[in-house]
């Protein structure tokens, strides 16, 4: 009788186990359902679990998607980028996928009525596409907005890759996503040996010298120069009477068209500028200057192995 007991108890036991397991399976399958609560630059909103259709509107966002195996489902694209509306470092997304006309070039105006005919259930977008409060109301009444939570007019690449992770529920992927690049970029730089060099990046437009963001080739080790703090840069305008101030070791230049160009190379005091002298001035096209100044793991990996980085770098 004892054995009948205790082979009664053992089948009681491992019932309430199996019992136990399932409700703990059930109760992860409730979890894994549950709504995210995301922190976004416009406060913060709830998203829904394992969203199927994502509409990126921001190209840092659509490349730490795809990423992280949520490739979106409509890209907002640029006739800048190529033909197709993708730069080269988005070939993991799909060409069909990119439409040019979600945002307006030009204007950045968004196109409310074609995000709501995709019928998203997640929208990822930049700063500069909801500055109209009005806008925002009329993307989040079509599905949660999720911008980078930072302040910044242009956020940082870590802090795009963060708010995307979390809005997809893979906050461990992202974070690995950034470690893994700041481990590629920081070897790099150690092997170039550039470490404490500092760097601008400017822009020749409407007759004044512009400072753009360059914050990534940080990770190589380099430092801001003069005029390349969060507060001076896209906004702060340097005369071309005091060009001597880009006094850093490395200049990237990147003019809208040839007379920009004309305008820096022909200032007589180019020839003298620290970078110049020593070969470490480079003029560079919209890819590069797109894939630094709105970058993304992506964008910055291409700009290390093909983008020509490590060969300006390593002069």
């Amino acid at each position: 009788m004892k054995r009948i007991s205790i082979t009664v108890s053992a089948i009681a036991a491992s019932a309430l186990l199996l019992a136990g397991c399932s409700g703990a399976e059930s109760a992860a399958d409730e979890s894994s359902e549950a709504p995210i609560t995301v922190k976004t630059g416009q406060g913060e909103v709830e998203v829904p679990a394992n969203p199927e259709r994502i509409v990126a509107l921001q190209s840092a966002a659509a490349d730490v998607a795809a990423a992280l195996g949520k490739a979106p489902s409509a890209v907002a694209g640029s006739t800048m980028a190529g033909e197709d509306g993708r730069y080269p470092w988005q070939q993991n997304i799909d060409a069909e996928t990119v439409d040019i006309t979600l945002v307006g070039e030009e204007d950045f105006t968004v196109d409310v009525e074609k995000i709501a005919a995709l019928e998203p259930d997640l929208i990822f977008a930049a700063p500069w596409n909801v500055t109209d409060k009005k806008v925002y109301e009329q993307l989040s009444e079509i599905a949660p907005v999720v911008t980078p939570d930072s302040e910044a007019a242009n956020p940082d690449w870590d802090s795009t890759v963060k708010t995307v992770g979390s809005a997809l529920g893979l906050d461990d992927e992202a974070e690995d996503l950034i470690s893994s690049t700041e481990s590629e970029l920081g070897e790099e730089g150690k092997e170039l040996g550039v470490q404490g060099k500092t760097y601008q990046l400017i822009s020749p437009q409407r007759g004044s010298i512009f400072f753009g963001k360059a914050k990534p080739l940080e990770l190589y080790g380099l430092e801001p120069g003069k005029h390349q703090s969060e507060d001076e840069v896209n906004s702060y305008e340097l005369s071309f009477e005091k060009m001597s101030e880009l006094d850093a070791d490395y200049l990237l230049i990147w003019p809208l068209d040839d007379q920009g160009k004309k305008q820096v190379e022909e200032n007589p005091a180019y020839d003298s500028l620290p970078s110049v002298k020593n070969g470490n001035a480079e003029f560079v096209d919209t890819e590069f200057d797109s894939a630094l100044n709105g970058a993304s793991p992506a964008s910055l990996t291409w700009l290390n192995e093909q983008g020509g980085m490590k060969e300006i770098l390593g002069k």
